[in-house]
């Protein structure tokens, strides 16, 4: 076994311990309660929500490898409680797309109301608002600014836009945003996985942050099997993570291939 090393912050091991329960168990794993207590030869792993130095530090100080966990790209609808989690090495979605050597298409729970034909028909674009404004924050930008000038940008195309804003549980807002992605000629956002729901049913995106599907935007009717593929290799069950699997993909897919 890889003599890997990571710290967790209190609060991810508090909230989401079942996730790091492996690492604890086979790895040279520590807590941290501050910014002060990471150290640089250790791997960062932390989960959705985290406190706001984890933010400020990873963005001030990129020599800090990390791994963000964050509830999964797609199936969690079909469950009362998030099943499916994605992880993201450096980054808060996965964002770039690798050869695998085996495929993992077949532990997605794919259902015929989230898979659909290629269909690029629709009255409107659909502008998918992020909920907070800490990915910004990491990414360099201000919200309100980005906000404005998108709105305004969109605004004055001649197809109509309708702006959906992120709220509530994830079940919920997928019932309720399911029939306006289907009815939506394009599906744009800036970090919402709302848009790897939208290739799934067949519509085109635009990113205009980070997403784990942006190497698709701007495509259409292209063979999705390898969308679904880099998905499958980033997002994983619970049982995975406390078998360890979860980790072991992770670091062939993401780290080991890291660019």
């Amino acid at each position: 076994m890889p003599a890997y090393k990571f710290q967790i912050p209190a609060r991810s091991k508090a909230l989401r311990g079942q996730l790091f329960g492996n690492l604890y168990s086979n790895y040279d794993t520590i807590t941290i309660e501050r910014p002060e207590e990471i150290e640089l030869d250790r791997y960062l792993a932390f989960s959705h929500p985290f406190d706001d130095w984890i933010f400020e530090t990873i963005s001030r100080d990129r020599r800090i490898n990390f791994f963000h966990l964050d509830n999964g790209y797609i199936g969690n609808h079909k469950h009362k409680t998030p099943e499916y989690y994605r992880i993201s090495y450096n980054s808060l979605q996965n964002t770039k797309v690798r050869p695998v050597s085996k495929s993992r298409i077949q532990h997605l729970e794919m259902d015929d109301k989230l898979w659909q034909d290629w269909n690029q028909e629709g009255e409107y674009n659909l502008l998918v608002m992020p909920n907070n404004s800490n990915i910004f924050k990491y990414l360099g930008e201000d919200y309100d600014t980005w906000r404005r000038d998108t709105v305004c940008h969109y605004d004055s195309l001649p197809e109509k836009l309708i702006i959906r804003e992120k709220e509530g549980k994830r079940r919920q807002r997928f019932e309720s945003i399911l029939p306006l992605m289907t009815n939506a000629k394009k599906v744009i956002t800036y970090h919402s996985m709302a848009v790897v729901e939208a290739l799934c049913l067949g519509k085109p995106i635009e990113v205009l942050g980070q997403s784990a599907v942006q190497h698709w935007q701007g495509q259409f009717g292209f063979d999705r099997n390898a969308m679904l593929e880099h998905i499958a290799h980033s997002q994983f069950k619970r049982d995975d993570f406390a078998s360890g699997l979860a980790w072991d993909i992770t670091f062939k897919y993401q780290v080991e291939n890291y660019v």
